[in-house]
């Protein structure tokens, strides 16, 4: 396995990774690498060929347990947990997520992790942006930090979470904003909470802040949630595109695994 960082300061392209085998032998070493390098770039690149829904599970739980999802029109018969996003309606969901967010951030525990594969590339548009929330957070000006480490957001669904989330494993802080899901901000006036969510999406934004992820078939890509947000990009219907997602659901991290295995390590 060869792992590059990235030169957007997060995120690493990894290579030499059979991902049609990565499922089958969880004491090779390979899983673990990767675990711990997604832990320490938050965004994980890794090309391969086109996977068959059953492997693409399979690679998908190197990282936890999967999310699964109801049947709908242009979704995988069969495999609810795949999250089928396209261009055109009769091959998946359309016009998603053309905002910051982190998948999931409207369940009451976050969705920790989202994983992609590309089956389809159109060959103009449809790229995905990625931005680095820690960094987003420590590079905040310092009045800013001190009047809003302690605010909650309130989405929609009326879930709330803090606005600067600490990384469940590793403790390090980093904004956590889902631009077009949050509702309000506890004891802010709605001109104050448009205000602030239109500045920190700016800060989001700024110049070399972003990795913009052109994808190619075979494409899959993995995020930490609580590490880096992301950001669709307009496609036309004209387009092919289809991109298969899995999710790993708030109680079925792979670093929830490692804290049970030290726990049963310490007993014994």
């Amino acid at each position: 396995m060869n792992i590059i960082p990235m030169s957007a300061g997060f995120g690493a392209r990894i290579h030499n990774v059979d991902l049609a085998r990565l499922g089958d032998d969880p004491d090779s070493g390979m899983q673990q690498a990767l675990q711990a390098a997604l832990l320490e770039y938050g965004l994980l690149v890794i090309p391969g060929p086109v996977l068959s829904p059953q492997d693409q599970i399979a690679a998908s739980e190197v990282f936890g347990a999967l999310e699964e999802f109801p049947p709908a029109p242009g979704q995988i018969a069969g495999y609810p947990q795949i999250f089928r996003v396209a261009s055109r309606a009769t091959e998946g969901y359309t016009g998603v997520g053309r905002y910051w967010h982190s998948d999931g951030s409207f369940r009451t525990v976050p969705t920790p992790m989202s994983l992609w594969h590309l089956e389809a590339r159109p060959d103009v548009g449809g790229d995905t942006l990625f931005t680095d929330l820690q960094q987003a957070w420590r590079s905040l000006p310092e009045e800013l930090k001190s009047q809003i480490h302690d605010l909650r957001t309130t989405h929609r669904n009326h879930v709330v979470h803090p606005l600067v989330m600490p990384h469940p494993h590793t403790g390090v802080e980093g904004l956590y904003l889902n631009v077009g899901l949050t509702n309000s901000i506890i004891g802010m006036e709605r001109d104050a909470t448009e205000q602030l969510i239109a500045t920190l999406d700016r800060h989001l934004s700024r110049e070399g802040a972003v990795y913009r992820h052109q994808w190619k078939e075979g494409d899959f890509v993995v995020a930490d949630n609580f590490r880096v947000a992301h950001r669709a990009t307009p496609l036309s219907p004209l387009q092919r595109r289809v991109l298969n997602r899995t999710t790993v659901r708030g109680d079925g991290a792979f670093w929830e695994t490692m804290k049970s295995d030290q726990a049963v390590a310490v007993a014994a």
